[in-house]
């Protein structure tokens, strides 16, 4: 340790006597930077000095190189030592600015950067965009590989597994178009291709497509046979085990899991302790639905010793809640109780509802058949609250998705329209052809038929200019209704960017505010209502909110179910955007009241939430395109 200070300081010394005789200013602005990088993270102080100085220096030179690796210096100080996630952004966005056009190399990491940074901040589909942006680079495979590596984790994350999985599979079909076309595989090949290959299957598995995630999981092994790194081995084999657990192939299942323990126990790979502790309980479900629950009793109770002395955090509630369905069978309801209750306490901690619901419905039985049915009515309603959360999340996907879908059929209406003007113009074109040929034809008939066919020439032009005027007419209304849909989904500078470009650039707006509106107790509200009165309700309403926004230039960005989302400040900035938000706010609240006054209890409430600060908005999609806004 001794030795490697004094190395430290020796190049410490070394930079500071080399900056001294120094008399050129790039050369001081680089050693300058050198100096910062010698200083960790037990001497911030000085390392920000270091890099302020070397920024000073490169700016007061325009050495813009300096400037370029200064503030991306800076960047990773806000990002890494100080976990200040906004500074890091702002500082590496200047050194992405700074750049130049072909310096690739400083582009790349700088929006790596601020795609780390926008990770860490859960703003995902902000991240995305900077990972979209590094796929734009000329950027070699590996790099290209990384960021759709990446963006696959985001997106699977947060549940677009279809995302996700395209993701995956561009980046595995890179690598192995790479080995192809090399005819070599290295050691680190194979295994990110098996790590990407794991990340396919496990999306399989969640869809589910039960098959694929078969032969993903088979392929891994396939992989796997020449290195064999037998971390791959074990997870390849308990996802084969979750499809047959799955399938109710629970022999089969058991099989694996039991292949997959005696990897572990014999091949004393102690780092796996999560994974042997996850085979076992899940051996435990697959013999409790054999009704073999004495050997399900068993594994659950080796698999909750293994994650109590490894504090496996992960994997305690899923123990717990299996050990819970166990005991209640076995009509040991005391002990039913006591695993379940840690299972909900561990769940409401965590938020993972899915379980926390199971628990709680297994609980309500087993207070009710131990004689507390105060306890039971209580579980069993917040069994209830939580299951309609659950159904609430997945149906807002769905309505989400079928929003999104809106937008498309929309595009494709504008589409179709013009395809009508073109065809339209074709017609037009075509019928200016006949005309001409009809009037070769009529020459040759003059000497006979002179005056009539002047006559009857004169009639055909006043129809084919009626034609032509009536055409123009249905184009131009046609226009119009195309135009009319388009800043129905877009706001009119936004459209007339994608007019022009083809594309929107995504763009961050610092002081906006937005508006976010929701009914109070809407489902059961809408439970007194018809459907189509719920939904002439909610079109009644929504159509009231767009009319007040519009008057105070606030944009609309999408109602999701009975929610609607807006925001002034955006696409043109506005310094009074609070104060119209505010006011929009107010006279929503009086429209919902008045009309709560006429309806009564089949009228809704309203609740308003109201932020100010930066979003960047830009458009979603290719095909299913929305204008969106992301922040915090």
């Amino acid at each position: 340790m001794l030795s490697c200070l004094n190395i430290h300081a020796h190049d410490i010394d070394s930079l500071k006597k080399e900056l001294g005789l120094s008399s050129n200013e790039q050369n001081k602005a680089d050693i300058t930077l050198l100096l910062s990088y010698e200083y960790r993270c037990d001497s911030l102080d000085q390392k920000l000095a270091y890099i302020n100085d070397a920024l000073s220096i490169a700016e007061k030179s325009h050495y813009n190189n300096g400037i370029i690796k200064a503030s991306f210096a800076l960047g990773i100080y806000y990002d890494r030592c100080r976990n200040d996630f906004d500074k890091g952004i702002e500082w590496y966005k200047k050194s992405y600015n700074a750049a130049p056009n072909d310096s690739t190399e400083d582009k790349h990491i700088a929006l790596q950067g601020i795609a780390n940074c926008y990770e860490h901040k859960a703003l995902y589909d902000t991240a995305l965009i900077y990972y979209k942006k590094i796929l734009l680079l000329n950027i070699d495979k590996e790099k290209k590989m990384q960021a759709l590596g990446n963006s696959g984790v985001i997106y699977q994350n947060i549940g677009n597994y279809t995302k996700a999985l395209d993701n995956y599979q561009q980046a595995y079909n890179l690598l192995y178009e790479d080995i192809v076309s090399s005819g070599e595989t290295t050691t680190n090949d194979t295994l990110t291709l098996m790590g990407l290959k794991y990340q396919i299957a496990n999306i399989y598995k969640e869809f589910p497509d039960y098959d694929r995630a078969l032969e993903s999981y088979n392929e891994i092994q396939k992989l796997n046979k020449d290195i064999d790194f037998i971390w791959f081995n074990v997870v390849a084999r308990i996802g084969i085990g979750d499809v047959y657990l799955s399938t109710n192939k629970y022999d089969s299942a058991i099989v694996y899991y039991k292949n997959v323990e005696k990897l572990l126990r014999e091949g004393g790979y102690k780092m796996a302790t999560q994974d042997l502790s996850q085979a076992l309980n899940r051996m435990a479900t697959a013999y409790f639905e054999k009704k073999m629950v004495d050997s399900a009793l068993y594994y659950a109770k080796t698999s909750l010793q293994i994650a109590q002395d490894n504090d496996i955090i992960t994997e305690l509630p899923k123990t717990y809640l299996t050990l819970g369905k166990i005991y209640s069978s076995k009509n040991q309801y005391a002990k039913a109780i006591n695993h379940l209750q840690k299972c909900v306490a561990m769940t409401k901690r965590s938020g993972a509802t899915d379980i926390l619901s199971d628990a709680l419905i297994i609980l309500s039985t087993a207070y009710k058949q131990s004689g507390q049915p105060v306890k039971a009515l209580a579980a069993y309603q917040e069994h209830v609250t939580i299951r309609d959360s659950i159904f609430s999340r997945k149906k807002l996907q769905e309505m989400t998705r079928i929003d999104m879908q809106g937008d498309f059929d929309r595009k494709l209406l504008e589409d179709s329209l013009h395809i009508a003007k073109e065809r339209t113009n074709a017609e037009l074109a075509l019928q200016r052809q006949r005309l001409l040929t009809y009037g070769g034809l009529g020459g040759v008939l003059l000497l006979l038929v002179l005056s009539f066919l002047i006559y009857r020439n004169y009639n055909q032009e006043k129809r084919s200019n009626k034609l032509i005027t009536e055409a123009n007419i249905a184009i131009k209304e046609e226009k119009e209704v195309s135009e009319s849909l388009l800043l129905n989904i877009l706001p009119e500078e936004v459209a007339d960017e994608l007019k022009i470009k083809g594309n929107v650039d995504a763009q961050l707006f610092d002081n906006v505010t937005v508006m976010f509106t929701d009914f109070v107790d809407f489902t059961k509200v809408g439970e007194r209502l018809s459907p189509k009165e719920l939904v002439q309700e909610l079109h009644t309403c929504f159509k009231a909110f767009d009319e007040i926004i519009d008057k105070y230039n606030i944009e609309k960005i999408k109602t999701i179910g009975d929610a609607y989302l807006a925001v002034a400040g955006l696409p043109i900035p506005n310094t009074n955007h609070a104060v119209d938000i505010i006011k929009a706010a107010t006279e929503i609240n009086s429209f919902i009241k008045e009309r709560k006054k006429t309806l009564g209890d089949r009228g809704f409430e309203v609740r308003i939430g109201i932020h100010s600060g930066s979003v960047v908005a830009g458009i979603v999609g290719v095909k299913k395109f929305a204008y969106d806004i992301w922040g915090d």
